[in-house]
């Protein structure tokens, strides 16, 4: 069973339904919120096969900050890593007549030149998808959703206009995520699946993914250079480098650090323990 953000139509169910097909799991439920995936992932903890599936990062907007504070919150591990192009869409009935566009925060700011260039509101909902079926329930030609144009065709609406994000390369970083005693490998032949399934498919990346979350021990001069030069004394190519608000205080951080998973990781894991006063591994994980 595969959890996510919807309802149906959401780029969060695209990913989902690739996931869907990795793990030959076809049972997907659409969630109001990324709040209620981890929530329901988290509640059935002692089922097997319970995963959800959550935005991450979106290379316009960055980080979304919402999953990465519940990754720390929830006992979850990520479990896999799909990227999914996002070409949004003007979605309604008369584009001259749109007063005011709904649609996720995240789409929203992706598009935040466009909306300003013809003076609209922009009013955030859920979801992409929940925009558009606001739209459809609500039926007053001054409301326009952006989402993809498989939510428009599911509720027979007009695409008004196509990829009108601000940045052509529009990409969104999904992850699989689960309860910490799951044990998931993607086979090879559901890798073969995902060839057949992704028409933007271009490579499997054979080098897993490793995520972890860290707080350093002390906040002095070469704290941070301590952690990251445990990496760099195994050429370890770090991916991604990200500080979030501990909540606990003003200026204490926590690190988000991910990373190509190395041969001796445990050995690794071991060394950074001598850095840090707290950390929490994610996993390691194939990215898709």
């Amino acid at each position: 069973m595969i959890y996510c953000l919807g309802p149906k139509g959401s780029y969060s169910g695209q990913a989902a339904a690739i996931f869907s097909k990795l793990i030959n799991d076809k049972d997907i439920i659409y969630c109001n919120s990324i709040y209620e995936v981890f929530e329901l992932v988290d509640r059935k903890k002692g089922s097997d096969n319970i995963y959800g599936v959550v935005p991450s990062e979106n290379s316009i907007e960055g980080s979304v900050s919402l999953t990465q504070d519940l990754l720390l919150e929830f006992p979850v591990k990520i479990y896999g890593e799909v990227n999914i192009d996002i070409h949004h869409c003007l979605i309604g009935y008369d584009k001259n007549k749109i007063k005011k566009v709904l649609s996720h925060p995240q789409a929203l700011a992706q598009c935040r030149n466009y909306i300003k260039k013809h003076g609209w509101e922009a009013i955030p909902v859920l979801s992409t998808a929940k925009a558009v079926e606001k739209v459809f329930e609500w039926k007053n030609e001054e409301y326009g959703a952006i989402a993809s144009k498989e939510s428009a065709e599911l509720y027979n609406l007009k695409v008004l206009d196509e990829d009108i994000q601000d940045y052509p390369n529009n990409t969104t970083r999904f992850i699989l995520i689960g309860n910490e005693h799951e044990s998931l490998e993607c086979k090879n032949t559901q890798i073969d699946n995902y060839k057949n399934i992704n028409n933007n498919y271009q490579k499997y990346q054979n080098n897993k993914k490793s995520t972890i979350i860290i707080e350093l021990k002390e906040n002095k001069p070469g704290a941070l250079y301590k952690v990251l030069k445990e990496f760099n004394n195994r050429s370890i190519n770090l991916t991604r480098i990200e500080s979030r608000p501990s909540k606990r205080k003003l200026g204490n951080y926590i690190f988000y650090i991910d990373y190509e998973t190395p041969k001796d990781e445990d050995e690794l894991l071991q060394s950074l323990k001598k850095h840090v006063s707290y950390i929490k591994y994610l996993g390691s994980y194939n990215v898709f």
